[in-house]
C-alpha cells in the first residue's frame, strides 16, 4: 500500500510539473513581442537594409506570425542566424521561430527536439555548373569539386547521392551563401549545389549569367519549414495553422486588399468562420479570433505572399511551380477550416 501511494505521488508531481511548464504561446503573449531568427542577406528570402528595415519571404513569415498571435505586425524582435548557429540558439531559447529557408528532414523532427512548421517552401537540391565545363548531366560531376553549404543537410544528401551513384566529389565547404556563391563564381568549384530557385537569383545577378547551367537533375526533395521547440503545441498548432491560413485566403479569393470588405459583407458561412465573423476558432486556439484578419493584412494570401518575395512582384521572377495551388497545377493546399 505504501509502495502503491508513494508511485502514485510521484506520478502526480511529474504531471504537474509537466502542466506547469508554460507553452511557448502563452510565454510569447505575456511578452507581448516574437522573437525571431532568420536571414539579413539575402534579398527576397531574409534581408536587412541599411535603413533596418527587414523584408523577404522568411521575414514575412515571422511578420505573418507576430500578426495573428499578437495582433500587430510591428511587436517582433529579429535575430540574424547563420548556417552554423541557426540550431544552437533555438535550442538556447534566444529565439521563439527559426524561419531561415531550413530544409525539413525526418531525422531533424525526430531527433533533435524540433517541430517543424508547413512546409511553407516546396522545392528540391539541384547543382548549376559553369557552362564551359560542358556538364549536362549532374553524372558527369565526377571527380568535381562542388561548394556546399556547411551544417546544412545538402551536405548529407550531396555525399549519398554521389556514392549512390558510384561516383566521387570533393566538397568545398562555405559558412554562409554569399561566401558559397563567391566561391563559386571565382571557379574555385567546378559546381554549387542548392534549391534551383536559389541558383536562379544567384545566376540572375552575376556578371554573365550566360556563363552558368543549370542542371535538370533533382537529387533530393528538399521541403522548406519555420521551426520551433518540440514541446509548444499551442504554439505550433498557432504556427500550422497560420500557415494554412494564408493558403486557405488564396483558395477562398481573400487578398490584403480585400478583407476588410469579405469581413463586413460575405454571406458564405466558410469565409465567415475562416475570418473570426462567426463562431471561435480562433479564440479556441488562444489566438484572437480574427487572428486571420491580422495575418492577411500584414503579408497577404500565400500567393501575395509568395509573388511579392520570389515571384513575378520580386525582382527574382522564380516561377511557383509546385507552390502554386492544388487547382493550378501545384501542390499548395490546406486542410478544411472548420
Amino acid at each position: 500500500m505504501i509502495k502503491k501511494l508513494v508511485f502514485a505521488s510521484a506520478a502526480f508531481l511529474a504531471a504537474s510539473t509537466a502542466g506547469a511548464q508554460a507553452d511557448l504561446l502563452d510565454t510569447i503573449k505575456e511578452r507581448g513581442e516574437l522573437i525571431c531568427g532568420t536571414l539579413d542577406y539575402l534579398p527576397g528570402v531574409g534581408f536587412l537594409n541599411d535603413k533596418g528595415e527587414w523584408s523577404g519571404f522568411d521575414v514575412d513569415f515571422c511578420k505573418a506570425a507576430a500578426a495573428g498571435i499578437l495582433g500587430d505586425v510591428n511587436k517582433i524582435k529579429f535575430v540574424s542566424t547563420t548556417g552554423a548557429n541557426k540550431f544552437p540558439v533555438l535550442e538556447s531559447g534566444e529565439i521563439d521561430l527559426l524561419s531561415r529557408s531550413v530544409t525539413m528532414t525526418t531525422s531533424r523532427e525526430t531527433t533533435l527536439g524540433f517541430d517543424f512548421i508547413g512546409p511553407n517552401h516546396l522545392t528540391g537540391q539541384g547543382f548549376m555548373v559553369h557552362a564551359e565545363t560542358g556538364v549536362k548531366d549532374a553524372t558527369e560531376l565526377d571527380g568535381a569539386t562542388i561548394c556546399v553549404l556547411s551544417g546544412t543537410v545538402t551536405e548529407r544528401y550531396l555525399a549519398e547521392w554521389f556514392k549512390a551513384h558510384g561516383i566521387s566529389f570533393q566538397p568545398v565547404a562555405a559558412e554562409n551563401s554569399d561566401q558559397m556563391f563567391s566561391m563559386y563564381f571565382d571557379n574555385r568549384c567546378d559546381a554549387v549545389t542548392m534549391e534551383p530557385p536559389y541558383l536562379a537569383i544567384r545566376r540572375s545577378r552575376s556578371e554573365s549569367p550566360d556563363s552558368h547551367v543549370i542542371l535538370e537533375n533533382i537529387i533530393a526533395k528538399s521541403f522548406e519549414a519555420p521551426v520551433i521547440l518540440e514541446g509548444n503545441p499551442k504554439f505550433r498548432e498557432a504556427l500550422q495553422w497560420i500557415h494554412w491560413g494564408m493558403v486557405t485566403a488564396e483558395e477562398l479569393g481573400i487578398t490584403s486588399a480585400n478583407v476588410d470588405d469579405m469581413v463586413k459583407t460575405s454571406q458564405d458561412p466558410v469565409v465567415r468562420r475562416f475570418l473570426g465573423v462567426d463562431e471561435t476558432i480562433g479564440a479556441d486556439m488562444g489566438l484572437p479570433n480574427d487572428f486571420m484578419v491580422s495575418v492577411i493584412k500584414a503579408v497577404g494570401n500565400y500567393g501575395e505572399f509568395y509573388e511579392r518575395n520570389l515571384g513575378q512582384g520580386s525582382i527574382l521572377k522564380v516561377s511557383r511551380g509546385m507552390n502554386a495551388p492544388y487547382s493550378m497545377g501545384g501542390a499548395l493546399t490546406a486542410p478544411g477550416w472548420q
